[in-house]
């Protein structure tokens, strides 16, 4: 575009539109025309013309000629010139239907310059498609004073779409992508059959190089109008931003803050960056071996530090290095921990881990379970037990008897007397269980001795190798 256009007439019954132009475009004026889009580098000094372009009919069938008028003001004198051609690709072909003029595959020139009458200089020419498509024609004319120099003369331009074959769309071009196209008038609209490529049929795009920016767009906090409404970030919210002094997008507080809809050059969030002259530490950062507490969780080089051996043994290397000695293994106790640095915890025999007989490892902890004997140990010494009535005395405790052996009925504590169920007290062999000979007594004794046998059990834990899984407050690895 080289200047200011004039419309002087509308589009036809949707069909056209008739374009008056006047920009300033030099031209001379000579004896062969120039297929050239526009005559600003020969000629200047004269007035603009002002070109109008129509065509005849607006809205042709497929096959039919149209007649291009191009009509040029006699601004700068009578003598005249033009060339016409098409914007766009398209599969009409030009036709010269005048004297002094010549036709080739992109446009009709004059061949000879025209004198024209009445205060105009009028040019005809021919086009036609043998399929149905849009065309946007481009007039290139030129006003002389017909005196042989470069000087006085001006020319003009004048623009004109239509289609043939088809019912026609208007397009705008979309250069964003958006989906809407610029309202800037110096991006010209074609009128076509079909959508071309990088046009669509919605206009109104305030910003047409922006795809945050269009009609009904989100506002955004970004400087712009987004929707295209007259107004700059309306409707976002604002909060509260700290200084950010190492750019991390991190502010630290007692600093400088200001209020904005987002961060800005030296602002960050207000999280509270616990080191603002290192842009490699914030809250939340990936903590890295630097001897930095990276992530602001008041713990340095946690998680990232090498480590070696396993178990008590586990040490950290120096520093951030490779350098790393593992620690010295301990005897292995009852703790639910690897100290003897196997990769097993609690790994031995009950007695081993608790130190001694009648104690099963469970869990990390020595709790009573096992005795000396075939039995259960429980507590040693039973209390005599009450004499017995028709559900027969409740027993002794269980204990270890006089006899010597560990057995479910006590030996020196004693069996209930008298009962009907109840067993007699009984001295036991070593190493045996007593059972009472009183009535009933045989069956109470087997019962009970088999649910401390299944009691014992269901507190051992089998024994496996691999490492359990530590309990909480365990010792950490120096």
């Amino acid at each position: 575009m080289a200047g200011p256009r004039l419309i002087v007439c509308s589009l036809a019954a949707l069909f056209g539109v008739m374009v008056i132009a006047a920009v300033p475009a030099p031209a001379w004026a000579r004896k062969n025309g120039i297929a050239a889009g526009g005559c600003d580098g020969c000629h200047q000094g004269g007035k603009p013309a002002t070109v109008m372009l129509t065509a005849d009919p607006m809205n042709p069938s497929v096959g039919q000629a149209v007649t291009v008028t191009v009509t040029v003001s006699a601004t700068n004198g009578a003598v005249a010139g033009f060339y016409l051609t098409t914007e766009y690709a398209n599969q009409g072909t030009f036709k010269a239907t005048e004297a002094g003029t010549l036709a080739n595959a992109y446009g009709v020139t004059h061949t000879t310059p025209r004198t024209g009458s009445g205060g105009v200089t009028v040019f005809k020419a021919e086009w036609s498609s043998s399929v149905a498509t849009g065309v946007s024609f481009a007039a290139y004319a030129l006003s002389a004073n017909g005196d042989g120099k470069p000087s006085g003369d001006a020319g003009g331009q004048a623009f004109l779409s239509i289609v043939t074959g088809c019912t026609p769309t208007t397009y705008y071009i979309d250069q964003d992508g958006d989906g809407y196209g610029t309202s800037d008038p110096n991006f010209r609209s074609r009128v076509e059959c079909t959508q071309p490529q990088s046009y669509v049929n919605r206009m109104g795009d305030c910003n047409d190089f922006s795809a945050d920016v269009y009609p009904g767009a989100p506002e955004l906090c970004d400087g712009k109008d987004n929707n295209c409404d007259g107004k700059i970030d309306e409707a976002v919210v604002n909060q509260l931003y700290c200084e950010d002094k190492d750019g991390d997008g991190h502010g630290f507080s007692g600093g400088a803050t200001k209020m904005d809809c987002k961060a800005s050059v030296g602002f960050g969030d207000c999280k509270g960056d616990c080191n603002d002259n290192n842009k490699d530490v914030y809250p939340g950062a990936p903590e890295i071996c630097d001897g930095r507490d990276n992530n602001c969780d008041g713990r340095i080089d946690e998680g990232v530090r090498m480590t070696c051996g396993m178990g008590w043994c586990r040490r950290y290397a120096d520093g951030c290095s490779s350098t790393c000695t593992p620690g010295s293994p301990t005897k292995e106790v009852c703790n639910y921990f690897d100290d003897d640095c196997n990769g097993i915890a609690d790994d031995g025999t009950d007695a081993e881990l608790c130190g001694g007989p009648g104690l099963l490892c469970v869990l990390g902890k020595c709790i009573p379970g096992e005795g000396m004997g075939s039995g259960p140990v429980i507590e040693t010494g039973g209390a005599p037990g009450s004499a017995g009535g028709k559900a027969g005395g409740s027993g002794g405790a269980v204990g270890s008897g006089s006899g010597g052996g560990t057995g479910l009925i006590a030996n020196s504590g004693g069996g209930g007397t008298g009962g009907k169920a109840a067993g007699q007290t009984g001295g036991g062999a070593a190493g045996g269980c007593a059972i009472g000979s009183g009535p009933g007594g045989s069956e109470l004794a087997l019962a009970g001795l088999a649910g401390a046998v299944l009691l014992g059990m269901a507190f051992r834990p089998a024994r496996r190798p691999g490492r359990r899984r530590p309990l909480s407050g365990r010792r950490p690895p120096r």
